[in-house]
């Protein structure tokens, strides 16, 4: 199988990328790597096309933002119209801009207080302060903290509203299509400090939530990574659903148990992720049979 990873190399997260292709050569597929603005003469060479971390590196400009996301769109529009195996490229929430926070905040869902007009800043208690959030960004670009006399000002087209919330964590639930496969959780929270990474022992209520929203991407074939915030009261907010390239935080876990042996034990549901991580999704999309006996031990090396 040919397959094309689309990732930026000048990104730090395209490390994880590498790895990956790594992993589906060493599988018998031939796996090349470029960004986005491949030639598009190039796209009947390839089987499969799997996006990854495809953000632009730091310290662009909003203008520079969204002359990204325009090459990406036109990119998702012309892949879809021909006859080839797509992975993350069919998501309904980050992938198409922040927007759909607002629609689920109003829809009654656990999400942070979300607003893209100025006559609904009624619909959530007053505060100090607010976070203006983009529309079109990632990794908290471009956003601001402002106070209510500072509203007047907002462009809505640009950006939504959100209260700025206190708050002791920051929990992402992991998915494979709209599966749940682990959790991690990042003490203060994962921008800007990026602390490692803890293994986060959710509750059944928290899985509950964290599952309702993955199954709003029913039609999704990749990886989706639904964030929250955790509240000093222990209630999740959601933050986003990263749907169109997420973060894995493989590279992390490599250095921190480099030239170690792991013995993992668990049940089926997170044995099939490994398994197709390492050997890549299936052309038809189908992740949910089992490859793997009872008390079988396999190895795989990062």
């Amino acid at each position: 199988m040919k397959i094309l990873l689309l990732t930026n190399l000048k990104n730090e997260e395209s490390k994880e990328d590498i790895w990956i292709a790594d992993i589906l050569k060493k599988d018998g597929n031939i796996v090349d790597i470029s960004w986005i603005d491949y030639d598009e003469k190039l796209d009947e060479e390839y089987d499969v096309f799997i996006k990854r971390n495809i953000w632009l590196s730091d310290n662009h400009n909003y203008e520079e933002i969204l002359k990204y996301e325009e090459m990406a769109n036109k990119l998702n529009n012309r892949l879809r119209c021909k006859n080839k195996k797509l992975i993350n490229f069919n998501g309904k929430f980050d992938e198409q801009g922040k927007d759909y926070l607002v629609k689920l905040f109003n829809r009654g869902y656990e999400v942070i207080p979300s607003i893209n007009k100025k006559e609904d800043i009624n619909k959530f208690a007053e505060t100090e302060k607010y976070l203006l959030k983009p529309k079109i960004g990632y990794d908290g670009m471009e956003q601001k903290v402002i106070t209510k006399r500072e509203i007047e000002e907002v462009d809505f087209n640009k950006y939504i509203l959100q209260p700025l919330m206190d708050f002791q964590s920051e929990v992402q639930f992991y998915f494979l299509n709209n599966e749940l496969q682990y959790a991690l959780e990042f003490k203060p929270s994962k921008v800007p400090v990026y602390p490692d990474a803890i293994k986060y022992n959710y509750n059944e209520k928290e899985k509950q939530i964290a599952q309702k929203f993955a199954n709003l991407n029913k039609q999704l074939i990749g990886i989706q990574r639904v964030d929250f915030i955790k509240l000093y009261n222990n209630e999740l907010k959601l933050l986003e659903i990263e749907d169109a390239a997420p973060y894995l935080d493989l590279d992390e876990l490599k250095e921190k148990y480099k030239d170690e042996t792991i013995l993992l034990v668990t049940h089926g549901g997170t044995l099939r992720a490994i398994y197709w991580y390492f050997h890549g999704i299936p052309e038809e999309g189908n992740v949910g049979y089992d490859m793997h006996s009872n008390c079988e031990i396999k190895e795989y090396e990062l």
